[in-house]
């Protein structure tokens, strides 16, 4: 039997849920953390280059991507209940970003 560890990294089977609200958000955080990581690794590994079949199929694509958006929106969720969501978003390489800055403050502060 394969254990709970080498299916989902960082979940330890051995770690009981601790009683209390704030453990039970730990637990919970740490799990939607492992099933998050475990469905990229999915992704990851099944993902063919242009031109090829999927291994997996599109309906099988769909429930994958729609488990992350659960699992996301649901560690969103804890965070702002807890107070922690910071509102990040990643920002790409390839998508271009504009600056503005005021000349009278640049002069300000090389002067």
């Amino acid at each position: 039997m394969v254990g709970v560890t080498t299916v989902c990294p960082g979940f330890s089977a051995n770690k009981q849920p601790n009683m209390g609200k704030a453990k039970d958000n730990e637990f919970e955080i740490r799990l939607l953390n492992a099933v998050r990581s475990t469905l990229i690794s999915v992704a990851k590994d099944t993902m063919t280059k242009p031109g090829l079949r999927h291994p997996l199929s599109n309906k099988t694509q769909q429930m994958i991507a729609d488990c992350l958006d659960i699992v996301t929106s649901r560690q969103i969720s804890i965070e702002k209940s807890t107070g922690r969501h910071t509102k990040m978003k990643p920002i790409y390489s390839d998508e271009q970003s504009v600056q503005s800055f005021s000349i009278d403050d640049l002069k300000k502060t090389l002067n």
